[in-house]
């Protein structure tokens, strides 16, 4: 039977001095196909696109959406989003913006700087981005400002801090590549705007680097398997390892100061700093209820106290995807590759292990990629486990690839098993 759309205004954040603004109209759960989004812009300078039509396999009804983009100033006139449709046509009209947001602040931190080092020394540049609102960002590392495939990068998910959040992104080169005239750049695109920060060649005089501070959640696994969750407040670049304090706060507690798990675990770094370590166990009720917990840092070196804090982020739960994959022709070689494609969940916290005949396999045996995002529009990651096995265990003994993540049911957990005799 005919169904009419629902039809849904999109705005975009402000920013002062944009030169574009980009708005759109959701259309969805129409049936039958087709609909025509028509926008009246007036004499603004725009141009539109519309995007081909997606059919629900559960319920046939259709989605489609449709964007206008706003070219030079924009003065917050009314646009109208004309949808026509078989059962009706709707308008809406669109004006303002939904939120203004906060610029990224960006600052880089490199692990050694010793031009007369060995060349082929790994070096790892971070670059830390902080006092931003929440929203879609994507991070970019350049290479004397060309976008460099052979790069890899990686960039962690969000950590809230109050309203503004912060994450940071790192690459690994060579000590010969950071001491020549290489230019390296991190570049953010957020909310339709580019912030940059370069990284200069490694220097003799180049300035100390900063002290930082990160706060890492529960894994999966010692939330809702273990029942034994853990914060872990980590601190990098320290000069020294003297009068380092870590003290632990919670909110609910008024900011009292927790009872210390014990004294930081000092290590000293490559580079010639020190990091420090303290590991606050929680209580698995209140972390899942969002609790927020605070790590306090004081250091001689440092001129105010660091600050940071961590609750389990917002967002809408989305179950992850698994799949085993292996390849066949492999077993020439005689092993085989057991890779777990685990994708599309949210969010980024994610425990998998492999089972041998429902026995756990030794940690060391299997990685675990870090959380990638799956996509550059839906708040989604993916992560790829590799498991290798020789032929004869791969011909005696079944695997299973296990996950634990929030978002699935009952135990939160869930198996997926593979052997050369399916079903036996």
């Amino acid at each position: 039977s005919i169904q009419g759309p629902l039809v849904y205004p999109l705005t975009s954040c402000c920013k002062t001095g944009a030169t574009s603004k980009t708005l759109g109209c959701l259309v969805r759960g129409y049936f039958p196909e087709p609909v025509t989004v028509t926008w009246d812009t007036g004499s603004l300078n725009s141009s539109t696109l519309t995007f081909p039509a997606v059919q629900d396999s559960s319920s046939s009804l259709y989605t489609v959406t449709s964007q206008v983009t706003i070219l030079g100033e924009w003065t917050n006139q009314k646009l109208t989003c004309s949808v026509a449709h078989a059962a009706n046509t709707t308008i809406r009209t669109i004006t303002g913006c939904t939120k203004n947001f906060t610029d990224p602040s960006l600052r880089f931190f490199y692990s050694s700087c010793d031009p007369h080092g060995d060349a082929q020394a790994t070096i790892h540049l971070r670059c830390y981005i902080s006092g931003y609102t929440p929203g879609k960002m994507k991070v970019t590392w350049l290479v004397d400002g060309q976008e460099d495939r052979n790069l890899f990068s990686y960039t962690a998910p969000d950590q809230l801090e109050g309203k503004l959040a912060s994450t940071y992104s790192e690459v690994n080169i060579t000590q010969g590549q950071w001491a020549s005239q290489i230019t390296y750049t991190c570049q953010v695109s957020y909310y339709g705007f580019i912030y940059e920060k370069h990284a200069l060649r490694c220097t003799a005089e180049s300035e100390p680097r900063g002290v930082s501070a990160y706060l890492s959640p529960p894994t999966p696994l010692d939330l809702y398997v273990h029942k034994s969750p853990k914060l872990t407040c980590l601190v990098v670049d320290l000069a020294s390892s003297e009068n380092v304090n870590l003290l632990w706060s919670r909110e609910n507690k008024g900011g009292v100061i927790l009872p210390p798990p014990g004294p930081p675990v000092i290590k000293p770094q490559f580079n010639g700093t020190f990091s420090a370590t303290s590991t606050l166990p929680v209580n698995v009720s209140d972390w899942i209820e969002g609790e927020t917990y605070y790590c306090n840092v004081t250091h001689p070196d440092l001129p105010k106290p660091i600050l940071r804090s961590i609750s389990k982020g917002p967002g809408k739960r989305v179950t992850p995807e698994v799949y085993v994959l292996w390849s066949p022709d492999e077993l020439k070689k005689g092993r085989l590759t057991l890779t777990c494609l685990i994708q599309n969940f949210f969010p980024a916290d994610i425990s998998v292990l492999w089972l041998r005949n429902d026995a756990p396999v030794q940690a060391d045996r299997h990685s675990t990629t870090r959380p990638h995002k799956a996509s550059d529009s839906l708040p989604s990651f993916f992560v790829y486990s590799r498991l290798v096995v020789s032929q004869s265990d791969w011909e005696q003994n079944k695997f299973a690839c296990e996950v634990i993540h929030e978002a699935l049911p009952g135990s939160r957990t869930l198996q997926k098993e593979v052997s050369k005799n399916p079903g036996k």
